[in-house]
């Protein structure tokens, strides 16, 4: 039998799961990065008769409301803003390797880049702080 085990996990310490990110540039490797891990995950299943494969993708503590002195609802902070096809399929904060508060994803059936989407996309840059 062929297990897949994807786990978000939050610890609780002093350092940062998600470090701050400097421009673009930096976001767009992030990205490319993760969904090469993603890639190789599913590469894994393929290969892999049986057995257990593991992902861990560490949360943190600011993203759950959980740092020290946060009250509340947490803070939106996402390094990036994806525009996804409305698809149960294709879960983008997977396949990008992210867990919550990492990403901006807009979803539109079609991908069709109307109106209302460049007014998401452009909320998620100027009140978001996205690189």
């Amino acid at each position: 039998m062929k297990t897949v085990d994807i786990t978000y996990r939050y610890e609780a310490r002093d350092t940062s799961a998600r470090p701050l990110l400097s421009d673009g540039n930096a976001a767009l490797v992030r990205l490319n990065d993760g969904n090469r891990d993603f890639a190789e995950l599913l590469d894994q299943v393929i290969k892999n008769e049986t057995g257990v494969i593991q992902r861990i993708i560490p949360v943190d503590a600011r993203d759950l409301g959980f740092a020290p002195g946060s009250t509340g609802t947490p803070k939106q902070r996402p390094f990036a803003g994806v525009l996804g096809r409305s698809d149960a399929r294709v879960p983008i904060e997977l396949i990008f390797n992210e867990g919550p508060n990492g990403l901006f994803v807009i979803r539109v059936a079609g991908n069709g880049l109307g109106t209302e989407v460049l007014g998401s996309l452009k909320y998620a840059v100027e009140q978001l702080g996205g690189t």
